[in-house]
């Protein structure tokens, strides 16, 4: 069984519904926010979680915003702030062991994740 379809059978039987997308990412919702595993069979032992639009990045707000994502990324542990459009994301990446556990594993991912958001919402005042 692939990493994916691990997470995809954990994900449904916490309840949250998970749908595959067309790029063969999971898309699932938790407290209300949507998350999104990434596929990376190629990489079995890559562990990829995101939070994706937390917040709009204009051009009047971008300086401020990047200063809020280098104090997020500096206080938290796992997670990562950027901007890979016009919006600011949060991602924990991780290296696995061959025998994962998903129960210990994803809900405190999903912690650090929305833990990181608030941290940017602190931040970014």
């Amino acid at each position: 069984m692939t990493t994916s379809e691990m997470v995809f059978e954990y994900l449904k039987s916490q309840g949250l519904m998970p749908k595959i997308d067309e790029d063969n990412d999971i898309i699932f919702k938790y407290q209300m926010l949507t998350f999104i595993y990434f596929n990376n069979d190629d990489d079995e032992q890559f562990f990829r979680l995101a939070l994706p639009g937390i917040f709009d990045v204009t051009e009047e707000n971008r300086v401020t915003v990047l200063e809020a994502i280098n104090e997020t990324n500096k206080r938290m542990k796992v997670a990562k702030a950027y901007i890979p459009r016009d919006d600011v994301w949060v991602a924990a990446e991780i290296m696995m062991d061959s025998t994962p556990v998903l129960d210990d594993m994803v809900p405190r991912l999903l912690g650090i994740l929305t833990g990181a958001r608030r941290e940017f919402y602190d931040q970014i005042g």
